[in-house]
């Protein structure tokens, strides 16, 4: 049985800030976005997974859709089934597989894998995948900068043509101190060695990244993408070259200059800009990572026309509207 992603949908916030209000407000940016996306007053993560579920499903029965695997690190309820509104949103059935990942923003590609192994234990056709991710922190926390917001969904299939699902390899270690919440608290926190925090990040992916290519003895020539999680551009796209990727195979899925650090939803959103342009026969590695330190790395291949989405990344991108800081606390609810 081969696994395959053969729709997807995602949903932008319609409100953005540019790198430019953080210089003016504060003398300084830490992140080097040139803008982010930013939840209004009445969203959260779950009304947009619903957004981007919405265009995922079109098109499909729902009727046989059996999985749901959802993925956040910002959940409005600390204890609920947030499965349960996106299946009322969307009217799927109540008799379906669920699942919700958190706790990292390795739950993304957590509930693509989890979506993967659950179809097996359906009858049903089609797994509904969904990674909406706003990350938080206080304003005076320099790491709270660069945190943006977005969602993404993907409808897997059994035996269909598609982005099919070639294999895995996973890769965790301990690494104190670097991106973590504690019990009771929304904002996340590290200790502000930036220097550690990128040692673990690359000794993580490129663990991760090396030991897929080696499980299926592939060479970075061999994939047309390469995504990497990204908390900043700059560094991921350091870390594919030393990988041996060239820039024409790392641009497509660089996502963080436009919307910021997503959390979760990082490496998927970026695989979403590279699926609106992608060819038959593209070869991709998808690879994700969470503080502490833990990476999943993905390869898929697309056989036959690529899912073509009713919204792509670059129209929502194009449909914004820009705020001042002091607006920007005042959704953040820091004022």
């Amino acid at each position: 049985m081969t696994i395959s992603v053969i729709s997807y949908g995602i949903y932008i916030p319609f409100l953005r800030i540019k790198r430019e209000e953080y210089i003016s407000a504060l003398g300084s940016c830490s992140a080097a976005f040139k803008e982010k996306a930013v939840m209004d007053i009445d969203e959260d993560t779950i009304t947009m997974a619903v957004e981007a579920a919405r265009d995922a499903v079109a098109g499909v029965d729902k009727s046989r859709i059996g999985v749901l695997a959802l993925a956040s690190t910002n959940f409005p309820y600390r204890e609920k089934v947030a499965a349960g509104t996106v299946i009322e949103a969307l009217g799927l059935s109540n008799n379906i597989l669920t699942c919700q990942h958190g706790n990292s923003t390795l739950a993304g590609t957590e509930a693509i894998l989890s979506a993967i192994g659950l179809l097996s234990l359906t009858d049903q056709k089609y797994a509904l995948v969904v990674v909406a991710d706003a990350p938080a922190s206080g304003a005076s926390v320099d790491m709270e900068h660069g945190f943006g917001a977005a969602a993404c969904a993907f409808i897997l299939a059994k035996d269909e043509p598609g982005l099919e699902f070639e294999g895995v390899y996973a890769y965790a270690a301990e690494s104190m101190g670097i991106r973590y919440g504690l019990p009771g608290e929304t904002d996340l926190r590290d200790i502000g060695v930036k220097t550690y925090s990128n040692l673990a990040y690359n000794d993580t992916v490129r663990a991760s990244v090396r030991g897929l290519l080696d499980k299926l003895g592939r060479k970075p020539g061999d994939y047309r993408h390469v995504i990497l999680h990204q908390y900043d551009a700059k560094d991921a796209s350091g870390l594919a070259k030393k990988l041996g990727f060239g820039e024409e195979q790392i641009n497509a899925g660089l996502v963080f200059a436009k919307l910021g650090d997503t959390g979760a939803c990082s490496t998927l959103v970026g695989l979403c800009n590279v699926l609106d342009n992608a060819s038959p026969g593209d070869n991709m590695i998808i690879c994700s990572y969470g503080s502490g330190a833990g990476s999943h790395a993905l390869s898929f291949k697309l056989t036959g026309q690529p899912p073509k989405p009713r919204n792509s990344l670059k129209s929502l991108l194009e449909r914004k509207k820009y705020i001042g800081y002091v607006q920007y606390l005042k959704l953040k609810r820091n004022i």
